[in-house]
């Protein structure tokens, strides 16, 4: 199962579970999530949000166009977005699509 779960932590943070095949599901809830980060940086004046990406096992190009979104808000509103926990799947999604990091990803197994 896939899933986008947006969750309030207090403490002026925001932390976004992406878990599974992360954007192969038509109902992968990519505008909800924008939406709910965006009501809840309204209401708490948000500092950061944390997209934690420790069960993700793959990732689409609208997953990726999910992450570049949720960075530009955060760029725009002055809150920071961080990833967190990434998966080796995840990593090496975003890296293919233009993130740098300080460590490259892992090997694919097998």
């Amino acid at each position: 199962m896939n899933t986008v779960e947006v969750v309030d932590r207090g403490a002026r943070e925001i932390v976004v579970f992406l878990s599974g095949e992360v954007g192969t599901d038509p109902d992968d809830a990519f505008g909800p999530a924008i939406d709910e980060v965006d009501r809840l940086e309204q209401l708490n004046a948000l500092d950061h949000v944390v997209v934690d990406m420790h069960r993700v096992t793959g990732m689409t190009d609208a997953a990726i166009e999910f992450l570049r979104q949720l960075s530009s808000r955060g760029r725009s509103a002055g809150f920071e977005v961080s990833f967190a926990a990434v998966s080796g799947p995840a990593h090496r999604a975003i890296e293919a699509n233009g993130w740098s990091f300080v460590e490259h990803s892992p090997p694919e197994a097998g």
